[in-house]
């Protein structure tokens, strides 16, 4: 009767903690968590429990939990986590070293001082003591030092960390999260679905794990599962803020930019100090096609976090498609040195060189063999070989690798440098050379950003090309009108594709032939132009437009004008001296078409032909018609 009597009232202070920590694992988590801290302040464990299910103000409950328990190291470690979230380096490294005094013997603590230390050889020391101090405190040092690594984008020692961390433990959930980032950093989605997975296994109840599964999940657009990935996070963390962000990444795939931008901006105010949540804001202004949004929120996360290059690369496509070219392609030198654009085995410079050189300047004397290599697609690679023009007569020696297919195009148009095919199954002997360069860097480090871009450079047979267009203009009896409707970039559909009945205007124009120039072209693709435009209206080319590319270039010079998308023919056609019509949405992807703009210096044989009033099949028919030469002279 006496320990019935002391339940129903002797301790009603006791009744309530155990009724709040039964509802602390249960839906209303951050409520109960918080009345039980204020309840018994002294207790630090109260206080950290509850920063670990209210992300945005952690750092202000660790500090709480350190006033009430200021000798467990513990708590500085995760207040140096919640400040570096913040971008408050100073007063995580503050923390640190505070946990480092504490318990010297736990490798962790020395691997993020390390990983946070501004000078090398300070750094060196500080992860030589966390790895000898990584046996007695498990895979934590690893891992810990192969986060900051991944911050700071050092995949590939971010990666040899964690393999060493699952050497030592092979249950580490962390240690297989980091994997399984790695892997998707690379590229190599069923690697890096399969480390995410075991993250899971080993741990269910780490939230992070989830949310990384998730992440994959989005970037392969398996939206589905993401959502039930984030509904368990949910379950295991509550009101997660990291959560609410992929959800808005969801929605983004979904195709509702407009609504991922109002629940971004959101993430934006909730916070404003964190660099990642500007960067998505910005890109989501970029796919909606409001750029100048788009470069102040880019121009915000960059200043936050200038160490990472993510933000950069899409901080200089905002400025050149805003045509500041100067500010964007000293900016886009970037694109070589992120993770992230460059799966293993493709060409990059980071995080050592594709070859063992270094970059080419233009005023280093002493450099005489230099090896210049094209990047990117063929459309690039053909607009940034309008810049060896710019090489002529200098002292140096130039070796050009290329696409296979330009190889006989290039040696005849730039004489003075040596050309060689780009082979996939063989490495280059770069033992010749002095210095290297990524092709589109020409312009930049030529200081040509402010130039017009070269055009009619390309040189063709004369001969050939003056016979085709006799047979494809009848003997002169029509002028030629070249077509392309598609570029094969599958998740850039928006900007890259459109209907082949938005050609049906131009069948108003009198003696007319047209030539289609789509690679990969199937059937139903020639019904719908013959049904639009008439057989008889159609020259077939009769060599394949992907794989002959001298041939196509002999094609576009024999036609008076090209009809197309942002296709590789518009950087070909201006390089043959071709006028083109471009047709653009206002998402359109590609830097060289200024928003907005009718004529851009980069493409000087352009016109732009961005949504108007008018119907698209109208003003189509428009511009070809003014562009249209009324005497090809051939």
């Amino acid at each position: 009767m006496t320990r019935a009597s002391s339940g129903d009232g002797g301790d009603p202070i006791g009744r309530l903690k155990q009724e709040l920590q039964e509802r602390a694992g249960g839906q209303n988590q951050r409520a109960a968590r918080r009345s039980l801290a204020m309840i018994d302040p002294p207790e630090a464990g109260r206080w950290a429990a509850l920063a670990g299910g209210w992300p945005e103000r952690g750092h202000e409950f660790l500090s709480r939990a350190i006033v009430a328990d200021p000798e467990d190291f513990r708590l500085y470690v995760n207040l140096s986590n919640k400040m570096l979230q913040r971008g408050a380096v100073p007063a995580a490294v503050a923390a640190l070293k505070r946990a480092a005094l504490l318990e010297p013997g736990d490798g962790r603590v020395f691997g993020n001082l390390g990983a946070l230390s501004e000078s090398a050889a300070k750094a060196r020391k500080l992860h030589a003591r966390a790895w000898v101090s990584s046996s007695a405190s498990g895979p934590g040092a690893g891992c810990a030092m192969a986060e900051r690594q991944l911050e700071r984008g050092r995949v590939v020692e971010a990666l040899e960390n964690v393999l060493a961390a699952l050497r030592q433990d092979p249950k580490s959930s962390e240690a297989w999260r980091l994997r399984g980032i790695i892997h998707q950093r690379f590229h190599e989605i069923p690697e890096s679905r399969l480390g995410l997975c075991r993250s899971i296994l080993c741990d269910p109840s780490a939230v992070n794990g989830y949310i990384a599964a998730a992440g994959n999940f989005i970037d392969s657009r398996k939206l589905l599962g993401a959502r039930r990935l984030l509904g368990f996070a949910d379950i295991v963390a509550p009101g997660t803020q990291a959560v609410a962000m992929n959800r808005a990444a969801i929605v983004e795939r979904s195709g509702d930019l407009d609504g991922a931008l109002a629940l971004s901006r959101g993430h934006v105010i909730a916070d404003p100090a964190n660099a990642e949540r500007y960067f998505t804001v910005g890109t989501i202004h970029m796919e909606l096609g409001s750029v100048d949004a788009a470069l102040k929120y880019l121009m915000r996360a960059t200043q936050l976090a200038p160490e990472d290059l993510r933000f950069q690369n899409n901080l200089a496509l905002a400025l050149l498609k805003l045509g500041r070219y100067a500010e964007g392609l000293k900016v886009y030198e970037n694109r070589w040195y992120t993770p992230v654009e460059a799966p293993l085995g493709e060409r990059t410079l980071w995080p050592k060189a594709s070859f063992d050189l270094p970059l080419w300047e233009s005023g280093r004397i002493a450099d005489r063999e230099i090896l210049i290599w094209g990047e990117q697609g063929l459309g690039d690679e053909v607009w940034g070989l309008s810049y060896l023009t710019a090489l002529r007569g200098r002292p140096e020696h130039f070796t050009v690798e290329v696409d296979a297919r330009l190889v006989p195009l290039v040696e005849r148009s730039f004489p003075f440098v040596k050309v060689v095919p780009r082979r996939p199954d063989a490495d280059l002997d770069i033992s010749g050379f002095h210095s290297q360069l990524p092709l589109l860097s020409l312009p930049h480090k030529l200081g040509l950003e402010m130039e017009r871009t070269p055009s009619a450079w390309l040189q063709t047979d004369p001969g050939r090309v003056a016979r085709l267009r006799r047979t494809m203009s009848a003997d002169g009896r029509y002028r030629l009108v070249g077509l392309a409707w598609r570029s094969i970039k599958p998740l850039q559909h928006r900007s890259f594709e459109m209907e082949i009945e938005r050609f049906a205007s131009l069948s108003a124009l009198e003696r007319i032939r047209f030539v289609p120039l789509q690679y990969g072209m199937v059937d139903a693709d020639r019904n719908r132009l013959e049904a639009v435009l008439g057989d008889d209206r159609i020259a077939w080319p009769e060599f394949d437009v992907r794989d002959d590319l001298e041939a196509l270039a002999e094609a576009l010079a024999a036609i008076d004008l090209v009809a197309t998308v942002a296709t590789a023919l518009v950087p070909m056609a201006n390089a043959v001296g071709t006028p083109s019509v471009v047709l653009l949405r206002e998402q359109q992807k590609d830097w060289r078409y200024r928003v907005g703009a009718e004529l851009s210096p980069v493409l000087p044989l352009s016109v732009l032909q961005w949504p108007s009033d008018a119907t698209p099949e109208e003003a189509l028919l428009d511009a070809v018609t003014l562009r249209l030469p009324t005497d090809h002279g051939g």
